[in-house]
């Protein structure tokens, strides 16, 4: 923990004299282009090292403790709450959604076990994710004194915090085995191919799903807007690859199978620019570091047919090429019919003066203060957006969020058993998706974005106790070896 704590402290002082630099003497082009360049070089330099695997043993035990029979029920309602993450549109009471609901109630029976039953567990949330959330809910919580709606904006800082540092904990405590993260990943991705299949029953019938909304031949599903089906279904698509090509079971591989064939149908029905490269920046890292086999491009092949067959033989449109025209289209953004890419940008250029005249402190994360300054624009890009929002402590914590389940991903990945790195990959082709879409959208605060990170930090705690009951196991063998009992028994 020590090492990733040194490394996560260089990264952030060098990012922020880099940050510091870049406002005092560069424009936000020229900023767009070294971020885009250092994130490739990133990427190049974290495949090279999850490709050198260091061992392949340590994998965490599947046998359930007592303590962890007594965490059923509260295990079952999160694969509950899992199941309904894509469900975005079905909001009981307070806007909040029913996951939310779910969780909430997981939480308290949790902590109601937990506290009934007096089991002990450790905080396992790696330390630079916790620092990160510290950093980012500091920076929120300052810019939230000069925000229009002070209460909305600490609101929000919040939100983040439960996302993360409870969320996490929580997945923890409950995911305590391999076969855990397993049905909690089934149950995630089911709930995107559900959102997908609401887009598909709007194809059909029109707008029959409340809270959604289709136009323009895109479909939104069980979720508020196109772009929000289009992430969702492209952070899930590798997980759901993962199940249909690498699971043992062969229920879980045609479970796999048919859920990516809705992804997929999901994806081009939304229309979403940014959620296909999403999930085609997610598909080549993880094809890059699991490998490519025979068996693997002819099931890749297999669940890409299944997709195109539930697009084309239910009579749906979604061109790909024409939306990347038209988002791309110059004459189609003059004509205020097109052009998102065009309009995104003047936004990045107006939240670029506001931080460059003030890059400590953001504007608050409350819409209110972000209209006063943009009027009816978006920043649609998470990093920008926190920096502009939470000023200078929200972007370097949420950088150091990201960077610490990076880290946590690619340590299991490299040091775990074969059946935990074949989840982990996935997990970190899934949260490169997230990131990837986040360049292009304001969707910071949305559980679908964060649970592969949760699910990460769940096969790190495992790890974590496995290593911890080795450790307690040895210590006592020495311990007996070397008592007075042992050499009783020696003959002599």
């Amino acid at each position: 923990m020590r090492s990733v704590s040194v490394y996560s402290a260089t990264f952030v002082v060098a990012l922020a004299v880099a940050a510091g630099a870049v406002v005092a003497y560069g424009s936000w082009r020229t900023t767009v282009a070294l971020t885009i360049f250092g994130l490739v070089a990133t990427a190049l330099v974290l495949s090279r090292a999850i490709l050198s695997v260091a061992s392949r043993s340590g994998g965490a035990a599947e046998t359930e403790s007592a303590e962890s029979r007594e965490l059923r029920v509260p295990r079952f309602v999160f694969y509950l709450g899992a199941g309904t993450i894509g469900l975005l549109t079905v909001r009981p009471a307070f806007a909040f959604t029913a996951s939310d609901w779910i969780f909430f109630a997981c939480f308290a029976l949790t902590c109601i076990v937990l506290f009934t039953s007096r089991t002990e567990r450790h905080y396992l949330v790696p330390a630079t994710i916790t620092v990160g959330v510290g950093l980012f809910a500091l920076g929120g919580f300052i810019s939230s004194f000069g925000a229009i709606g002070t209460i909305e904006s600490l609101s929000i800082v919040a939100r983040l915090l439960y996302l993360t540092v409870v969320w996490f904990w929580l997945a923890t405590v409950l995911l305590e085995t391999r076969r855990h993260v397993e049905i909690a990943t089934a149950a995630w991705v089911a709930s995107a191919a559900l959102s997908s299949a609401g887009a598909l029953a709007q194809v059909f019938y029109g707008d029959i799903i409340p809270g959604g909304d289709s136009s323009w031949g895109r479909m939104t599903g069980f979720t508020p807007h196109f772009n929000h089906l289009g992430g969702l279904v492209a952070i899930a698509f590798v997980p759901a690859l993962m199940l249909a090509i690498d699971s043992p079971r062969r229920q879980l591989r045609v479970f796999g199978t048919v859920i990516v064939g809705f992804l997929a149908a999901g994806l081009l029905l939304s229309g979403s620019v940014g959620g296909l490269l999403a999930t085609v920046c997610s598909i080549t890292f993880w094809i890059a570091i699991r490998g490519m086999t025979f068996q693997t491009g002819v099931r890749l092949a297999a669940t890409g047919v299944v997709g195109a067959a539930l697009v084309f033989a239910l009579g749906a449109t979604g061109d790909p090429i024409d939306r990347i025209t038209r988002v791309t289209s110059a004459e189609e953004a003059a004509a205020g019919t097109g052009g998102t890419l065009y309009t995104r940008l003047d936004g990045y250029d107006e939240a670029w003066s506001r931080i460059a005249e003030q890059p400590l402190i953001g504007v608050g994360l409350d819409e209110q203060s972000s209209q006063a300054v943009l009027g009816p624009k978006l920043v649609h890009n998470m990093l920008i957006n926190q920096w502009f929002t939470a000023g200078i402590l929200g972007l370097l914590g949420l950088l150091m969020i990201i960077w610490g389940v990076v880290v946590t991903g690619v340590r299991l990945v490299r040091e775990s058993a074969d059946d935990v790195r074949v989840l982990a990959t996935a997990f970190i082709a899934s949260l490169l998706a997230f990131v990837v879409f986040g360049m292009g959208e304001p969707i910071l605060f949305v559980r679908y974005g964060w649970f592969p990170a949760a699910l990460l930090v769940a096969l790190h705690a495992q790890r974590r106790r496995a290593g911890a009951t080795s450790a307690a196991h040895d210590f006592e063998s020495r311990r007996f070896m070397t008592s007075p009992e042992h050499n009783s028994l020696v003959p002599r």
